[in-house]
């Protein structure tokens, strides 16, 4: 150490000096950290979800995608981030008011993906060499700077599955029967239901009931759920609607059931022009789809859901928990204008984004969420150090079969082995002992009953591959 204007002497420090310095710096740094870390937590809207936890998560969207890929859409990976142009186009200030959005070194606007649909729209447009149909799934993370409540987050999981450049009614019920499929596969079948209408069949009974500012009534429609009788028929006689015209977008809006049945009911309910025929058979082509996917019972028409108006342009559908407890699940519908926003190509689209954390909710009220720990396939315990290469090697053997397999890092002593076995679910555990190598064998052990048994070191693999594989 050397301090300028003093004497070689004076430059000296003892020993004892140094250290009583170095404690006391020490000391400081340790206080200042602590504090510090106490104040540093995850922000409102953001979660930390430590490994048994996000086992959890991680089953139910394995659930999700897998079915998807059942369905025959392929996985896809996209930015995290977007210039902000991008939702400008579609979505306007009422989106971007909800983002977290920012201006990157390069002093460009970009947005933390609120949504994932604009995005697929850009991406479609940018190539025009893919087979249709287009067929895409991906799960991500979205960021929305929304009101925190039960069921809605800043940052979620969010899987999105749609199909590109077809327009029908096959393409239509084979999104719907995907979604379905998923909550069957969950198991809560039978606590879902999902609400289903057409935006060009509800618009073609307006416009047969004299009706032709369609767009500011299905406003009013889209909160019909939240007004009284009274009020609806206000919201619409402030939009120009006449009392009696009133009465029967009432009564045509009130018609909800099973999909077949009701289709039926409208039938002979709505005006009989060729227009509101054709949308009919339309939605009864769809009902028809629906029961030879075999989830028609799982569906309802239901005239009065509308969804996003600038957004949507036919079909449209959200799912509900069937007690009625829960906000939405997740909608989805047919935005055949969207790709075209972006580029020089016209191209139909129709899916949904499933959302997680209102599915979560439902399936902890019906004890369907899985179970949050983790699991292990085999634990590899080692006797002592003289065999630790030789349960290394058995480990590494059991992973190249697919199994999930841990060993000793710490030098434990064997009981202690067991214990950390039982921490991490390993249902079996093999014990690798100087004795038993001697006769090239080992010990596994079932981790659940504790019955041993005594196996070839050659032939250990297969047999616990086959046991866990049943």
């Amino acid at each position: 150490m050397y301090v300028s204007g003093s004497t070689a002497d004076e430059n000296k420090l003892t020993y004892k000096q140094i250290e009583g310095a170095v404690s006391k710096l020490g000391r400081f740094k340790t206080r200042k950290n602590t504090n510090s870390m106490n104040n540093i937590t995850s922000l409102k809207g953001f979660y930390d979800r430590y490994s048994g936890e996000f086992s959890s998560w991680r089953s139910v969207i394995d659930t999700v995608e897998q079915t998807a890929k059942d369905f025959g859409f392929r996985e896809i990976d996209t930015p995290a981030v977007e210039r902000t142009r991008l939702y400008e186009v579609k979505s306007g200030e009422e989106l971007l008011d909800q983002t977290y959005s920012f201006e990157d070194r390069g002093g460009r606007r970009v947005t933390l993906t609120p949504e994932q649909t604009p995005t697929r729209a850009r991406m479609v447009q940018e190539r025009k060499d893919l087979n249709t149909p287009v067929k895409w799934v991906d799960t991500s993370k979205r960021w929305r700077y929304e009101n925190v409540q039960k069921g809605r987050d800043r940052e979620f999981f969010q899987t999105d599955i749609d199909i590109f450049d077809i327009e029908s009614v096959e393409a239509d019920a084979e999104v719907i029967a995907c979604a379905a499929t998923i909550y069957r596969r969950l198991g809560v079948e039978d606590q879902v239901e999902f609400l289903i209408n057409d935006r060009n069949l509800l618009e073609s009974v307006l416009e047969a009931n004299g009706i032709q500012n369609t767009v500011e009534v299905m406003q009013v429609i889209d909160d019909k759920e939240k007004l009284s009788t009274q009020e609806f028929t206000e919201a619409l006689d402030d939009r120009g609607v006449s009392a009696a015209a009133a009465d029967q977008v009432d009564q045509l809006t009130s018609i909800r059931g099973p999909i077949k049945e009701t289709v039926s009911e409208l039938r002979g309910k709505a005006p009989d022009d060729e227009e509101t025929i054709e949308a009919i058979d339309r939605m009864q082509d769809l009902a028809d789809a629906l029961e030879s996917y075999g989830v028609a019972s799982m569906c309802r028409l239901d005239l009065s859901i509308v969804r996003g108006l600038a957004y949507y342009t036919g079909l449209v559908f959200e799912a509900f928990d069937t007690e009625g407890e829960l906000r939405a699940l997740f909608g989805g519908g047919r935005y055949d204008d969207l790709v075209g926003l972006f580029g020089d190509r016209e191209v139909s689209a129709v899916g949904f984004a499933f959302g997680y954390s209102t599915t979560r909710e439902l399936l902890k009220r019906e004890q369907k969420w899985p179970t949050e720990e983790i699991s292990t396939d085999v634990f590899v315990a080692n006797v002592s150090d003289s065999v630790r290469d030789e349960a290394l090697d058995l480990a590494m053997q059991l992973r190249q079969s697919n199994l999930v397999v841990e060993t000793d890092l710490a030098d434990r002593g064997l009981s202690a082995q067991f214990n950390y076995g039982d921490n991490i679910n390993a249902s079996w555990a093999i014990v690798v002992g100087e004795r038993d190598l001697s006769n090239n064998e080992v010990t596994v052990r079932d981790m659940r009953s504790g019955d041993e048994e005594q196996v070839d070191v050659d032939e250990v693999t297969e047999h616990l591959t086959s046991i866990i594989g049943e």
